[in-house]
């Protein structure tokens, strides 16, 4: 495959997920980014139709979990599967997060739980911006993993 200008933006890999009543929700994401120091926030970009969009519109929360440069398989898993007809979580063993009890992938570095406080259209995707209630480490020696587009696809 060609480079082109997009392949020289440096993005992390992370799994957005959340949960509306019983129905959990996940996808990996590379477009996120901090938005606000105080107080602080976190904004990712999502494709509308994707479940975990929509249960993110119903809940009014979510959760971002860095992924290690380790988790390949958890990112695939995550990255090319739908929510809507295939169970990701009975895939990789997970807990609850602290505060909104979402569910938290084991192995990651660590996690962002956000309340969503608005969000606005960018083109073929949703902006999601979210409040941080709490974030917590999990690993401290682990590393980022990092996103190339002609990696992926």
């Amino acid at each position: 495959m060609a480079k082109n200008a997009f392949d020289y933006l440096v993005q992390g890999v992370y799994i957005v997920s959340t949960q509306f009543e019983n129905q959990m929700a996940g996808l990996t994401a590379a477009w996120v980014m901090q938005s606000s120091f105080d107080p602080p926030m976190l904004a990712v970009s999502l494709g509308p139709s994707r479940q975990t969009a929509q249960l993110i519109n119903k809940s009014g929360k979510f959760i971002v979990q860095v992924l290690d440069e380790t988790q390949r398989q958890v990112a695939e898993i995550f990255g090319y599967n739908s929510s809507r007809s295939f169970d990701k979580f009975s895939k990789v063993l997970w807990s609850r997060s602290e505060k909104l009890q979402l569910p938290v992938i084991d192995g990651v570095l660590a996690y962002f739980e956000c309340e969503l406080v608005g969000r606005f259209e960018s083109g073929d995707h949703f902006i999601y911006n979210g409040r941080i209630v709490n974030h917590k480490m999990l690993k401290q020696d682990g590393k980022p993993m990092h996103f190339v587009m002609r990696d992926w696809f």
